[in-house]
């Protein structure tokens, strides 16, 4: 088996779910993860794609995660 890595559930281009889990218990526990296809893989060292979380948004085009704009006040 795998090591757990951090797992993004993205639906409709936002994070809804940041997750540490095995890839092999997310597909097989549909029930408490639904559709594996809106998983996508994340990394806390900021490597690949980078790492994200829940509010945030994912391009697919250019397979990154986008911090949400804070405006300050």
């Amino acid at each position: 088996m795998s090591e757990p890595t951090t797992f993004a559930k993205v639906e409709n281009g936002i994070v809804t779910q940041v997750n540490v889990v095995t890839w092999e218990f997310l597909t097989a526990n549909p029930d408490r993860y639904g559709d594996s296809s809106l998983w996508i893989e994340c990394f806390r060292d900021g490597s690949g794609r980078g790492y994200c979380g829940k509010g945030w948004s994912y391009d697919a085009a250019t397979d990154k995660f986008i911090a949400p704009v804070v405006e300050e006040e």
